[in-house]
């Protein structure tokens, strides 16, 4: 990726820099958003635009720009960048902090960055998860507090696992990069309270209604591991069926019917709002 927006000007990928006093740097004082870019379309971004002010209010930080404007940054970073597919992720920190405390006046990233799918076999045979305790700080704002989730990382790959859910020894929450959801009796349950409101998850749970019924409420520890399926969304995994949990199968270990009824009905879903963005949308700042 060439071109990189930072705090109204679009540079040169390599020329995008911040000062070392940045809060962001210095605290991990920051929120951020990521979306892909899909047949040049930016999906789903107004809900992330929402969502990212959520964010920044939470942490009492205000974006130099408001939703309209920073669409309008988004089109013109994928024309300058040429991008057909990818990513796009949008940095709000605390800026430049004299006592390395205090927020200053927030800076703004808006960057290009690659984007490597999931393999296809996770989605045709599943994926596997593993748990552990922990609880994010502000969990409903998207801030760039990925310690745990980057520490257990390499423990994730070295079991095989896609992924890691956090819960408390009694309640499940989310994954470290994604939203949790399980099916059980023909009923689709996700967790309301406590988690990031997940943009593919919302869009999930629009095609799910028509289909079968849902609870939105507190997902017991106990509960997961006798779910019928379960499935993992996210910007990137879009919509993952999970098979294994730590060394225990989930349902028969396959992928379930109900999974694949929602895998297709939010492809379909996807396929439709690109369609719809992408014919003859403003390309402009």
């Amino acid at each position: 990726m060439r071109y990189t927006y930072i705090n109204g000007h679009i540079l040169e990928h390599a020329q995008a820099t911040l000062h070392i006093s940045d809060l962001g740097l210095r605290r991990g004082y920051a929120v951020f958003e990521f979306f892909r870019v899909l047949k040049g379309v930016p999906v789903f971004l107004e809900d992330h635009l929402e969502r990212f002010a959520h964010s920044a209010a939470l942490l009492e930080l205000e974006p130099p720009h408001g939703p309209e404007e920073l669409a309008r940054v988004v089109l013109e970073l994928i024309d300058r960048n040429g991008m057909t597919e990818g990513g796009i992720q949008m940095l709000l920190t605390g800026g430049y902090s004299e006592d390395a405390f205090t927020p200053g006046q927030p800076n703004l990233i808006v960057t290009p960055i690659p984007v490597n799918p999931p393999p296809r076999q996770l989605y045709e045979k599943g994926g596997k998860i593993i748990l552990h305790m922990n609880r994010r700080e502000l969990p409903e704002a998207k801030t760039t507090d990925y310690l745990v989730a980057v520490r257990l990382a390499k423990r994730a790959r070295a079991q095989g696992a896609t992924e890691v859910v956090y819960h408390d020894g009694q309640w499940v929450s989310e994954g470290g990069r994604s939203s949790l959801l399980l099916v059980k009796n023909g009923v689709l349950v996700t967790a309301k309270e406590g988690v990031l409101p997940g943009i593919t998850r919302k869009h999930l749970l629009q095609v799910a209604r028509p289909l079968l019924p849902i609870e939105e409420r507190p997902i017991a520890l106990e509960e997961l591991m006798h779910a019928d399926e379960v499935l993992l969304t996210g910007a990137t995994r879009q919509v993952m069926p999970i098979t294994q949990i730590e060394d225990q199968p989930v349902g028969d270990g396959q992928v379930g019917p109900w999974a694949k009824a929602l895998m297709g009905a939010f492809q379909r879903h996807l396929e439709a709002y690109l369609s719809q963005r992408g014919a003859n949308a403003p390309r402009k700042v």
